[in-house]
C-alpha cells in the first residue's frame, strides 16, 4: 500500500464548453505558451492518450519525464511523474456546469515509500498551481471567444 505524503486540490470555472476546454488543454503546444520562460520545451510522444509518454524541460535542468496513465475522453486525465521511491500524480477533471461553462479541477498527490522526502518541495504547487489554472482558464476563454 502506498502512503500519500502530500495532496492538493483546487478548481476554477471557465466560460467555455467542456469539449472546447478539453481540446485546448490536451493540445500540449498550449502548455508551452502558458508556461512561458519557465520551460524550454514540452514534448509528447504520440496522441494525448493513456500510455503516452512526454517530457518537460526547464532551463538549467534535465528533462522531467511523464506518462498519461488514465484518460476518460473530454472528462479527465492523470499524468504521473516517477520519482526515486515516489510518484507525483496530476489529475485534471473537467465538469460541465452549463453548455458554455466548465469547472476544471486539478488534483495533485505524492505517494510512495520515499514520498515524504519530496513533500516539502511539492508545497510550492499550493501557490503556483491555482495561478496556473487561472491562466489556463483565461487562455481557454480567449480562444473560445475567437471562434
Amino acid at each position: 500500500m502506498s502512503i500519500t505524503a502530500w495532496q492538493f486540490e483546487h478548481s476554477v470555472v471557465c466560460n467555455a464548453s467542456r469539449s472546447f476546454a478539453w481540446s485546448f488543454w490536451t493540445d500540449v503546444s498550449n502548455w508551452e505558451r502558458l508556461e512561458g520562460a519557465t520551460v524550454e520545451w514540452i514534448k509528447i510522444d504520440g496522441p494525448f492518450a493513456a500510455g503516452t509518454l512526454g517530457a518537460t524541460k526547464s532551463p538549467g535542468q534535465d528533462p522531467q519525464y511523464w506518462k498519461i496513465t488514465q484518460l476518460d475522453l473530454e472528462r479527465s486525465a492523470t499524468i504521473e511523474v516517477t520519482l526515486d521511491g515516489a510518484v507525483f500524480k496530476n489529475r485534471m477533471v473537467l465538469e460541465s456546469i452549463t453548455q458554455e461553462q466548465t469547472r476544471i479541477i486539478q488534483r495533485m498527490s505524492l505517494a510512495g515509500e520515499k514520498a515524504a522526502g519530496f513533500a516539502e518541495g511539492m508545497r510550492m504547487f499550493e501557490t503556483s498551481a491555482p495561478q496556473g489554472l487561472g491562466k489556463l482558464a483565461k487562455a481557454i476563454e480567449s480562444a473560445y471567444e475567437d471562434l
